[in-house]
């Protein structure tokens, strides 16, 4: 009988990538995963429609969620979280573990933001640092008018636009660069029908910029130490090379 997977994450995979990953492990540092982490990240760049650094870490998305706030913001800092959903919450919750300031936007579960409502809040917090959003919202499958938003965010505020597309990127449009964002993570498992276990994240020059200022403890999800090692084709750490 065949399996049926019928879930949000993980998806089922193509029979083609089920049988590379029968092939046998190849070492991090030689020639072969070079060129493979060459064309992945030039498709990882397509995917986005970004020419910015897209970086890969060995993690669920979540991880590369936490690599976003860890890299971009500070103790003490104010950020607004559109939050409509179970994974929204995890919007709130990894920077408060940080002693990040979450000034909550509550959308009832299934609708979708108001890019008004947005423009109000950031009006009457000029404090706000950065305005994170859940694309799709795997729990309810609302979707969040990101590129209206991005628009709002830019016009009235300096603030970093953080989006969690996780279940979006591969499976809903997404412009990075023509929509001003500045981190977008995802994982493997979901829209790229692939096997969980890695996570991406788009990096804007603002991103990478704001790195520098970041006083959060940061080690393994290191955007500047990621960055160095993606200029020289290869990853900080083991990668997941099955």
């Amino acid at each position: 009988m065949k399996k049926r997977l019928f879930t949000p994450g993980p998806t089922p995979i193509p029979e083609h990538v089920q049988l590379s990953m029968a092939q046998p492990i190849i070492h991090h540092r030689n020639k072969d995963f070079e060129e493979i982490f060459i064309e992945v990240n030039e498709n990882l760049k397509y995917l986005y429609q970004t020419k910015q650094p897209v970086l890969t870490f060995a993690s669920s998305g979540t991880g590369a969620m936490e690599a976003a706030f860890i890299n971009c913001l500070s103790k003490g800092d104010t950020i607004l979280n559109i939050e409509g959903g179970k994974f929204g919450e995890r919007w709130t919750k990894i920077p408060q573990a940080y002693g990040i300031n979450v000034d909550v936007m509550k959308i009832e579960w299934g609708k979708s933001a108001n890019p008004g409502d947005v423009k109000t809040k950031l009006k009457n917090n000029p404090n706000i640092k950065a305005v994170v959003m859940t694309h799709s919202e795997t729990s309810t499958g609302a979707f969040t008018d990101v590129k209206e938003i991005a628009r709002i965010v830019r016009e009235n505020s300096n603030a970093l636009i953080m989006v969690d597309g996780v279940t979006s990127v591969g499976a809903m449009e997404l412009r990075f660069d023509e929509w001003g964002l500045d981190t977008v993570v995802t994982g493997s498992q979901k829209g790229l029908m692939l096997p969980p276990g890695l996570a991406f994240c788009a990096v804007s020059e603002r991103a990478m910029k704001a790195r520098e200022s970041s006083d959060l403890p940061k080690f393994y999800f290191d955007f500047k130490r990621a960055a160095k090692e993606l200029s020289a084709n290869t990853t900080p750490f083991t990668p997941a090379v099955t």
